[in-house]
């Protein structure tokens, strides 16, 4: 049975949809299929005793569709990192055995191609990520009205476990692995802080 857990931190996402998107309001995908990186920085977090403060989790999906109505193609990269114990907490978390978000996120994958232990690099401030060798990407903010802050959507469909998305677009975006590539500099970009807990 899984132990009780927590973690909270940064969500950062990059996908192929024109900036603001349709995903977050239940729609189809701008260009009928949706390619996405979801990365995840787990700023404090504990499986049972097992602290995971500074970890980092990454979905690659590609949905044929609407993504709500599931049958996505997917890979999980776990940080390579972690020792032992959080190991079995990351795959446990993360592949969908301990309930909460990650569990109903893996529900909506038809295909897993595959998990990888990956050195993954995240910088929250400045938001590049990368997986050397498999994904980079950079993201910046959508600046609304005023012309100085990103424009904000409340109340998605990921809320209220993935806070208020502060929008924008990737300025460079790639992946490629698991035969699957593709590319979305210049496309739609998210992050919010994000609060996961179970099982």
């Amino acid at each position: 049975m899984a132990e009780k857990w927590n973690s909270k931190g940064v969500w950062m996402n990059s996908c192929n949809c024109d900036a603001g998107c349709p995903c977050l309001f239940w729609s189809d995908p701008t260009q009928g299929h949706c390619d996405a990186v979801d990365t995840f920085h787990i700023t404090t977090g504990k499986y049972g005793d097992v602290k995971l403060d500074g970890l980092n989790v990454v979905y690659a999906t590609r949905s044929p569709g609407n993504m709500w109505k599931g049958d996505l193609w997917g890979a999980v990269y776990l940080d390579s990192k972690a020792n032992a114990k959080q190991k079995q907490a990351l795959e446990a978390i993360f592949l969908g055995k301990a309930g909460g978000v990650p569990e109903a996120i893996v529900k909506l994958v038809g295909k897993l191609a595959g998990v990888k232990w990956a050195q993954i690099r995240i910088d929250t401030r400045k938001r590049p990520v990368e997986i050397p060798g498999v994904l980079k990407f950079t993201l910046e903010a959508n600046k609304g009205a005023d012309k100085k802050t990103p424009i904000v959507v409340k109340n998605h469909p990921f809320a209220p476990a993935i806070g208020p998305m502060e929008m924008g677009k990737g300025t460079s975006s790639s992946y490629k692995d698991f035969d699957v590539e593709f590319a979305n500099t210049g496309k739609d970009a998210n992050w919010a802080n994000f609060s996961f807990k179970g099982p």
